[in-house]
């Protein structure tokens, strides 16, 4: 079962030297690996594969662009093709139609379609099938996909379970379910719609013991902890997880610019112009859809060409969006968090934060869009006055090594005798005064550089912005997203 606290116990120790060959793959998924160019497994592949080989429930946490969709991938296809082949020794056949044997639950549509494509690829070497069932799809398309003979079917809960309770397809052949981003999907309320499709194996005792339950996150959070515990539908849930989850990836660069009041958009208007060619590619995350639009309008006026991503563009033209960035159409993608989970951009080199987040769980989401799998990356983040105390906290938790999924944006939390005081008095003291904030570091951190810059705006924004735009500005008080609340 899941500890009620933290997992922040000592990592096992790990070889340095060892290959996909020693995590007890079959040697069709080591030559897959071959192909998709890597040399070694991840921690947390080497830490999570051999897990669940050896079959049981299990949660397993690592940072973002570790590798975790190959971790839960390879020993699932694995599973599938070692019971086909105990079939055919006894004559048998355990593919049947509208009954697939594997789901994988996504929350977006997009992150549906990246693990998709990771399926088929490795279909390549280790013959299976695979389909996607997303919302925002032909309906009927979809029915005509799992009433064949489908292995692994990757969806997003609300689509599936409509296809469920439509009859069609059933759950009685799958013996394993993965629920990927399994923190995001609890904070955008899609509990209830997996409860509803874990329903028929959790209800039988025998396809309980018989199914396998892989849950897979980057964070772990208080209600994940909570689902996974004792009183939770899913019993002696294994852990698995690597040091540096709740922590920033270690090759990122943060800078946290306090715009002390003054215009916010000309502060994101200078960093593009003055950056434009030092990197590929940025995101530019905002709290709101509203803040969305003003920031790409604001981007478009001085011609750096932007694409918007966020809840009310149509799904079609948001995966069309996605793909004209990573191909290079436009260097700035402007986004709400829906971009921060899950999704693959390994040529993102730059975040910026036009708004700051709430919480210290959405700066691990954004800015572990750069820096992926050890590439280099930097972290913009412009603060406004009520933004002052959670940066302090994520600029000492950074310097100090801490984790920070413990952080608050209340000032009286790191005061003698709050709940983050002796965590902080032992490493540092926070201090926000006014407008500034600063740290005394640990004097031994080898954590990432961060840089505070105060900027003051002497000059006029580069770029006329049109006065129908919406504002801005950074002592503006924008609706803001709490925790767990769905984007507006």
């Amino acid at each position: 079962m899941v500890s009620d606290r933290p997992f922040r116990g000592p990592e096992a120790d790990v070889i340095e030297e060892m290959d996909f060959t020693g995590l007890g793959l079959l040697d069709d998924l080591v030559d897959a690996m071959e192909e998709f160019g890597f040399d070694s497994p991840s921690k947390i592949q080497r830490k999570a594969i051999p897990q669940i080989l050896n079959g049981g429930n299990i949660v397993f946490a690592a940072s973002t662009g570790s590798g975790k969709t190959l971790a839960y991938l390879m020993p699932l296809i694995q599973q599938l093709k070692v019971e086909e082949a105990q079939a055919e020794e006894g004559g048998e056949s355990i593919r049947q139609t509208k009954r697939p044997r594997a789901i994988v639950l996504v929350p977006t549509r997009e992150l549906a379609m990246q693990v998709l494509e990771v399926a088929k690829r490795l279909s390549r070497s280790c013959k299976f099938s695979s389909c996607g069932v997303v919302g925002g799809e032909d309906y009927g398309k979809q029915r005509q996909r799992l009433a064949g003979t489908v292995d692994i079917v990757v969806g997003t809960p609300g689509r599936l379970l409509k296809h469920h309770e439509a009859g069609n397809f059933f759950m009685s052949k799958a013996n394993y379910v993965v629920v990927d981003e399994v923190d995001t999907m609890l904070t955008q309320g899609f509990a209830a719609d997996i409860e509803k499709l874990n329903r028929p194996l959790l209800a039988n005792p025998n396809r309980r013991d018989m199914a396998q339950f892989i849950f897979v996150t980057a964070t772990l959070t208080k209600a994940v902890r909570k689902l996974l515990g004792e009183d939770g539908d899913y019993s002696k849930v294994r852990q698995v997880e690597t040091r540096d989850v709740h922590h920033t990836l270690p090759s990122l660069r943060h800078v946290m610019i306090d715009i002390k009041g003054r215009d916010k958009m000309s502060a994101l208007i200078d960093i593009a112009q003055q950056h434009l060619k030092d990197f590929k590619r940025t995101l530019v995350f905002c709290n709101t859809v509203k803040s969305c639009r003003a920031a790409e309008f604001g981007l478009r006026e001085v011609d750096v060409k932007a694409l918007s991503y966020h809840g009310e563009v149509p799904s079609d033209e948001r995966s069309s969006n996605l793909e004209r960035f990573k191909a290079g159409q436009a260097k700035y993608l402007v986004c709400t968090d829906i971009a921060s989970r899950g999704l693959d951009m390994p040529d993102v080199d730059h975040v910026v934060m036009f708004d700051f987040p709430l919480n210290p769980i959405d700066y691990l989401h954004r800015s572990g869009r750069t820096a992926r799998m050890g590439a280099k990356g930097r972290v913009t983040s412009l603060l406004a006055k009520r933004d002052l105390v959670l940066a302090a906290a994520i600029e000492q938790a950074v310097q100090s090594g801490l984790p920070l999924d413990e952080l608050s944006s209340r000032r009286t939390d790191y005061a003698t005798g709050g709940k983050l005081g002796p965590l902080f008095g032992r490493k540092g003291k926070v201090s926000v005064k006014g407008s500034h904030h600063s740290l005394k570091p640990s004097p031994s951190s080898s954590s990432p550089l961060l840089v505070v810059i105060v900027l003051n705006f002497n000059h006029p924004p580069r770029g006329y912005i049109h006065p129908g735009a919406p504002p801005c500005k950074g002592g503006h008080e924008h609706p803001r997203k709490r925790p767990g609340q769905r984007e507006r």
